[in-house]
């Protein structure tokens, strides 16, 4: 009698657990027809073996045949949650691959959209601009210059929604990137003008490099375009500047946001900031910031944001944008993943400025 006890226990145990573990109840029925099934063959082996060699007690005789029907129906029930888990580990890796094909060819009819639209547009406008080239050799006026600039501004446009389309790919394969080097190469392929990156970060994290270069670049552009410290307007003019000259918006906005503007990388415990001390973004648009079509003065369409946020989603992370302690703006990304230490040094960084 003793000797059932352990077994006896694991079959009560294995029931409790079976009702809070992952295996799908649809796998019960399964498990039971295996407890049945390793209960009655191991006893009616063992009947045969005690009607073969009987022990002259029938008390021993019920012994012997108790003992082996809980050591079956243990048994049974072992081999029937084996085979429901190889079956939920089989149908979560076929589950995954579907999943990954079906991330591939969305990923595809990204692509095509995106080349068809970037051709599409692109072909009319280089006509156009080629006539408009034609037309400026032989004379010169300030309404071509304005075309010649408004051109520009077209072929920036097809370029950042080529970007912005090919930043919504769901993420299959990510690897380990060390993000104090990858923000360092981002700033230096900024125009940064006077503004200067303090780099605090020493994590690494499971990210696609190449979209999240992108995010990086884009939030630094974003800083210098639209965070002047010289002149905190009102609410109305935090997003953007108007031009002061015959520059263009954006190198005008460049040339005054960069003044004094620090931009700041920091880590929290499940992601990455970054906040300049600049001129800030007003609640009531904080998250209009982030939309696909949010317009800013500098004829760029306000696409750079919205990349970053195709890039946050397509990780699967989230963002969020609030005021910095410097009374700027403030991005953070949560949700990431570090692939190395939490517990490893941490260490601040200065960079000089870097000229564009």
């Amino acid at each position: 009698m003793l000797a059932i006890v352990p077994f006896a226990a694991a079959i009560i145990v294995g029931g409790f657990w079976l009702s809070n573990s992952e295996i799908e109840p649809d796998h019960y029925r399964r498990i039971g027809v295996w407890f049945a099934g390793g209960l009655v063959s191991f006893l009616l082996l063992n009947v045969a073996m005690i009607l073969t060699w009987p022990t002259g007690s029938l008390s021993e005789d019920i012994g012997w045949a108790l003992f082996a029907a809980i050591v079956g129906g243990f048994g049974g029930l072992m081999m029937g949650i084996f085979e429901a888990r190889a079956i939920s580990r089989a149908v979560e890796a076929e589950r995954q691959r579907l999943r990954r094909e079906a991330i591939e060819q969305r990923n595809e009819r990204l692509d095509e959209f995106a080349a068809v639209v970037a051709h599409d547009l692109r072909n009319p406008l280089n006509v156009a601009s080629g006539q408009l080239e034609l037309e400026r050799m032989d004379r010169d006026s300030e309404h071509l210059e304005t075309a010649a600039r408004a051109m520009d501004r077209m072929e920036t446009l097809i370029d950042r929604t080529l970007t912005l389309a090919r930043s919504g790919h769901v993420i299959s394969e990510t690897e380990a990137v060390d993000l104090a080097e990858l923000v360092d190469s981002c700033w230096e392929a900024v125009p940064t003008a006077d503004a200067t990156l303090e780099n605090e970060v020493t994590a690494v994290i499971d990210a696609d490099p190449d979209r999240l270069r992108h995010l990086f670049e884009n939030l630094f552009r974003n800083s210098v375009e639209h965070g002047s410290t010289g002149s905190r307007t009102g609410p109305d003019d935090s997003v953007g500047h108007g031009s002061t000259g015959r520059q263009s918006p954006s190198e005008d906005a460049l040339e005054r946001g960069s003044a004094n503007l620090t931009i700041r990388v920091g880590e929290m415990s499940e992601g990455f900031y970054v906040a300049d001390n600049g001129s800030g973004i007003p609640p009531a648009k904080r998250e209009a910031v982030l939309d696909d079509g949010y317009t800013t003065t500098d004829g760029e369409g306000g696409l750079g944001l919205a990349i970053v946020q195709r890039i946050v989603e397509a990780h699967g992370w989230e963002i969020d944008v609030t005021e910095s302690d410097g009374g700027g703006t403030r991005f953070e990304i949560t949700g990431a993943t570090r692939a190395d230490s939490p517990d490893e040094d941490t260490y601040t960084r200065s960079k000089t400025p870097i000229q564009p």
